[in-house]
C-alpha cells in the first residue's frame, strides 16, 4: 500500500513537473498566508469549508452544515471521543454504548441499530480522504482522527453525488492542521481525577525556508484509575493509556501546494460493562432474578480494547490558471482487539448455584480482531468561466479495502446445571471447578466444544466518476452535481471448533455487485439589505452500500440466511435559510423529508438448539422497507460585546420523525409504523462562552456547554421485541480558567449535574437482562503553553 502511496505521489508530481520549474511566485505569497489563516475568520458564517468540495463560506452554501474549529471545540474542554466532536451539531447524534470500537453516528434519522454489520450511513472522511469500513471500529472516528485537527464539517443530508458511498444521509468531514508558514507550537497537559489520568501532548510547526515547512505532533495518555472496576484483576473497563504521533512536511511555491502525511497510534481504550438487572421470575436459569453492582463488576476472564493505526496520506494542489487540480492518496492499516464477556464472575455463579439456580456460564467470553487495510484516491479538476459565473468540477475516487475479521466465542463444553460442575479450559488442558460443596464432577470427555472459532477475510473494491457544475446570475444560484458509482464485495466465512482445527459447516464465499447514481440539484436566491438572507431548495441522493452477509444457509430454517442484500437509498428535499439578522447575530434555518427505499435491516433466521435447525441462530441483514423521515433544524449563532469581554452563544434545536412505512414480510422484520432505532424526537444544545481582560497580559474565560434529547427507541421494534424508549438526556459541562501572555489554565467538568443513565438496555423480548451507563461526573485540569 506504501508502494502505491509512493508512485500515485511521483506521478502526480512528475505531471506537475513542468508548471514548477516556471513557478516564478514566492513562497511567501500572501494569497497562501492567507489560506493558512482561513480557519480565523471572525465574521459568524465566514469559515471556510469544503462541502461541495471547493472552499466555501458556510453563508453560501444551499444546504444545512456546521462547522467547528479547533478553538470552539477546545473551549469546550478536553476532547474525550466523537460525541465531544458533535454534541453541539443540530439533528446528529453519537450513539456511543461505552465502547468505541461499537459507537457509530446517526444524522437526521438514519438510525444506528438498524444494521450494525453494515456500513455506516453517515460518511466517515478525514481531510477528504474515507476512513469508514464495515468493520468493528469501522462506523466511528478514532483518537488520531481528531489529533490536532483544524476544524470539523458537518454536512446534513445526502451527499452521494459528491462524497459518494455511504454519505447517505450526511457526511462529517475532519480537516486536520497542516503545516503553516510560521514559527510555533504548543504544549498541554490535562489531568482529570476522577480517572487518575494524565494526558500530555505537543505540537511543533516549524518554517524551514520560503517553500518548505514541518508539523510535528505527539499525545500521551497514562491511566491510574477509572469508575468501572473489575476487583478479580484489580483493572478498569474504561482504562486509557497509549500514543499518538504525526509528522507532516509542506512544499509550497508558486502554483503547486503538496503535503506529506505520516501518523500512528497505538492505545488501550475503554471497553463495557453490564450490569444486570435481571427480574424476578423471568428467566428459567435465573428465577429468583438478579441486580448486579454498577461500578465494581468482577470478571474472571479478560475485558479490552486495544487498537492500531499507520496510515500516510499526501494531499497535492497545482493551480494551471484556468482550473486547480487537487489530488487525495491515503494509504491506511489499522487493528481493532476487543475481549469482553456479559457473564459473571466464579463466585456469583457459586452464589447462584447455592441458592438452587442454574445461572450463567462464568467463563463465557468473546475475542474480537479486526484488520483493516484502505488504500484511497481520489483527483479532481475545479474551475471558472464566464468571468467566475460559471464554476465546474470534474473527478474520480478509487477505493481498496482488505478486511479480516476473526470471532472467538468460549461457550461451556458441559450442560450447565443448579449442581453440576463448571467446565472451563481447553481440550487438552480440561478444568473442572466445583463451585459448591454439593457440586458434581464434570464428565470425564466434555462433550460439546468449547467454543467457536470465526474466519471472515473480505474484499471491498469500489469506483466512481462525479462533477458538477454552478452558474450565478445576479442574485441567483443554481447548480447540479451528479456521481456514477461501482462498488464490489466478496466476503468468505469458515467456522471452527474453537481451540481445534475442526470445521463446522462449510466455507463460504458470496459476492456482491452494484451500480449507483447519485445527483444533487440546488436552488438559492440572495436577499441583500438590512438582513442579508440566503434562501434555498435542495433535493440529492445518497446510498448505503449493500453487501454480503457471512454464514452457511440452513435450508430448514424459519428464515434462511440470504447470501447478499441491495443497497439503501435515499432521496431528500430540503428548503432553508440563512441570515445575518444582525451584525452578530446568524441564523440557520432547514425543514426536510427524506425517503429511503430498501432500508437495511438485521433479523434472525429463527434457528435454535431446540427447534428443526438443530443450532443456534445466526443475524444476517436484508432489505426490510421504506422509511419515512420528516425533521425541522434551527441553530442561532451569536456575538456581543459585554463589558470589557466578549460573549459567544450558540443555540440549536432539531425535531424528527423517522418511521417505517412498508415492511417486508420476514421473521424479525420492523413492525410496520414503528420508529427508526437511534433517533431522537428532539435534541437540542447551547454553549455559551465568555472571555474578558481582567488585567495587563490576563484574561478570563469561562464555558457552560449543554446538549439533551427527548423521544425515541433504541432498537427497531419487531413482533417478538417491543420498542425500548431511549433515555432523556440532560448534559452539561463546564470550563473555566485563565490565559496569562502564552500560558493557558483551566479546570473542567464533564456531566455537572452527575447524571448517569442508561445507553444501552440489552433484553431478551421484553425481559430485561444488563444496561451500560454513561459515565459519572469527572473533574480536570489542563495547562498550556503557546508560542
Amino acid at each position: 500500500m506504501l508502494r502505491l502511496l509512493a508512485c500515485s505521489s511521483i506521478a502526480l508530481i512528475a505531471a506537475m513537473g513542468p508548471g514548477v520549474a516556471m513557478a516564478q511566485t514566492s513562497g511567501s505569497d500572501p494569497a497562501r498566508q492567507a489560506a493558512d489563516e482561513q480557519t480565523a475568520a471572525t465574521q459568524l458564517g465566514d469559515v471556510v469549508v469544503t462541502a461541495r468540495r471547493r472552499e466555501e463560506a458556510i453563508r453560501d452554501v444551499p444546504a444545512t452544515i456546521t462547522a467547528l474549529t479547533d478553538e470552539q471545540l477546545e473551549a469546550k474542554g478536553p476532547v474525550e471521543g466523537t460525541g465531544d466532536l458533535l454534541q453541539t451539531v443540530p439533528g446528529v447524534r453519537f450513539n456511543g454504548v461505552q465502547a468505541e470500537n461499537l459507537a457509530e453516528i446517526s444524522i437526521r434519522g438514519s438510525g444506528t441499530q438498524r444494521a450494525t454489520s453494515a456500513d455506516s450511513a453517515v460518511g466517515l472522511f478525514v481531510n477528504g480522504a474515507y476512513v469508514g469500513s464495515s468493520t468493528l471500529g469501522g462506523r466511528n472516528f478514532k483518537r488520531i482522527d481528531y489529533f490536532d485537527l483544524s476544524r470539523i464539517e458537518v454536512l446534513e443530508g445526502p451527499q452521494g453525488a459528491l462524497y459518494g458511498r455511504n454519505s447517505e444521509y450526511g457526511t462529517v468531514n475532519i480537516v486536520l492542521a497542516r503545516p503553516a508558514f510560521r514559527d510555533g507550537g504548543r504544549v498541554s497537559a490535562t489531568y482529570t481525577d476522577d480517572l487518575s489520568q494524565m494526558r500530555v501532548e505537543g505540537v511543533v510547526n516549524q518554517q524551514l525556508s520560503d517553500t518548505v515547512a514541518v508539523r510535528f505532533g505527539a499525545q500521551v495518555t497514562g491511566q491510574g484509575g477509572g469508575i468501572y472496576y473489575n476487583p478479580n484483576q484489580d483493572s478498569y473497563y474504561d482504562h486509557t493509556d497509549g500514543y499518538i504521533v504525526r509528522g507532516q512536511v509542506r512544499y509550497s511555491d508558486g502554483p503547486v501546494d503538496v503535503n506529506l502525511l505520516v501518523d500512528a497510534m497505538d492505545m488501550n481504550l475503554p471497553t463495557f460493562a453490564n450490569q444486570w438487572v435481571i427480574p424476578a421470575g423471568r428467566l428459567p436459569t435465573l428465577p429468583l432474578g438478579y441486580t448486579g453492582p454498577r461500578y465494581d463488576i468482577p470478571q474472571d476472564v479478560d475485558n479490552g480494547l486495544h487498537q492500531t493505526v499507520q496510515r500516510a496520506m499526501l494531499t497535492a494542489d497545482y493551480d494551471f490558471g484556468w482550473a486547480t487540480l487537487t489530488s487525495t492518496t491515503m494509504a491506511l492499516q489499522s487493528e481493532s482487539a476487543q475481549d469482553f464477556a456479559g457473564g459473571v464472575d466464579l463466585a456469583t455463579q457459586a452464589m447462584f448455584q447455592s441458592q438452587g439456580q442454574i445461572g450463567f456460564y462464568p467463563l463465557a467470553q468473546t475475542s474480537t480482531f479486526a484488520e483493516d487495510k484502505t488504500l484511497y484516491q481520489d483527483v479532481r479538476l475545479a474551475g471558472e468561466a464566464m468571468d467566475g459565473s460559471l464554476q465546474w468540477l470534474a473527478g474520480a475516487e478509487a477505493l481498496m479495502q482488505d478486511d479480516f475479521y476473526t470471532r472467538d466465542t468460549v461457550t461451556s463444553p458441559c450442560v450447565q446445571t443448579a449442581t453440576s460442575g463448571i467446565c472451563g479450559g481447553t481440550p487438552t488442558q480440561p478444568i473442572c471447578y466445583r463451585l459448591t460443596p454439593t457440586a458434581l464432577n464434570c464428565p470425564t470427555v466434555f462433550p460439546r466444544p468449547f467454543g467457536s472459532h470465526r474466519v471472515a477475510p473480505s474484499e471491498y473494491r469500489s469506483g466512481a466518476v462525479y462533477g458538477s457544475l454552478k452558474y450565478d446570475t445576479g442574485p441567483w444560484s443554481v447548480s447540479g452535481e451528479l456521481r456514477y458509482s461501482r462498488d464490489d464485495k466478496t466476503a468468505t466465512q469458515s467456522d471452527f471448533n474453537l481451540y481445534t482445527t475442526t470445521p463446522v459447516g462449510t466455507s463460504t464465499t458470496y459476492t456482491f455487485e452494484q451500480d449507483n447514481l447519485s445527483y444533487a440539484a440546488m436552488a438559492s436566491y440572495r436577499l441583500t439589505g438590512s438582513m442579508p438572507t440566503l434562501l434555498y431548495a435542495r433535493t440529492g441522493t445518497g446510498y448505503r452500500a449493500g453487501g454480503v452477509n457471512n454464514g452457511a444457509v440452513v435450508p430448514v430454517a424459519p428464515n434462511p440466511l440470504r447470501p447478499t442484500y441491495e443497497n439503501e437509498d435515499t432521496t431528500s428535499y430540503e428548503v432553508g435559510l440563512k441570515s445575518d439578522l444582525t451584525d452578530n447575530v446568524f441564523l440557520r434555518v432547514s425543514a426536510y423529508a427524506s425517503e429511503t427505499d430498501n432500508a437495511i435491516a438485521s433479523v434472525l433466521d429463527g434457528c435454535t438448539v431446540l427447534n428443526v435447525c438443530g443450532q443456534v441462530g445466526s443475524v444476517f441483514n436484508i432489505n426490510g422497507g421504506t422509511v419515512e423521515v420528516r425533521g425541522l433544524e434551527v441553530a442561532l449563532d451569536s456575538k456581543f460585546d459585554v463589558g470589557p469581554g466578549q460573549l459567544t452563544l450558540n443555540l440549536n434545536g432539531a425535531r424528527q420523525e423517522a418511521e417505517w412505512v412498508e415492511v417486508v414480510t420476514a421473521p424479525g422484520a420492523p413492525v410496520l409504523g414503528s420508529s427508526v432505532a437511534q433517533t431522537p424526537d428532539w435534541t437540542m444544545s447551547a454553549n455559551v462562552n465568555y472571555a474578558q481582560p481582567i488585567g495587563e497580559n490576563l484574561t478570563g474565560f469561562f464555558n457552560i456547554a449543554y446538549n439533551g434529547q427527548r423521544g425515541g427507541v433504541q432498537d427497531t421494534a419487531t413482533a417478538t421485541a417491543p420498542a425500548i424508549p431511549l433515555e432523556d438526556i440532560d448534559n452539561i459541562d463546564a470550563r473555566v480558567g485563565f490565559n496569562y501572555q502564552r500560558t493557558t489554565v483551566a479546570f473542567f467538568v464533564k456531566n455537572l449535574t452527575d447524571e448517569v443513565i442508561p445507553v444501552l438496555k440489552l433484553q431478551q423480548g421484553d425481559i430485561p437482562l444488563a444496561n451500560r451507563y454513561s459515565r459519572p461526573r469527572t473533574f480536570g485540569v489542563t495547562l498550556g503553553y503557546r508560542w
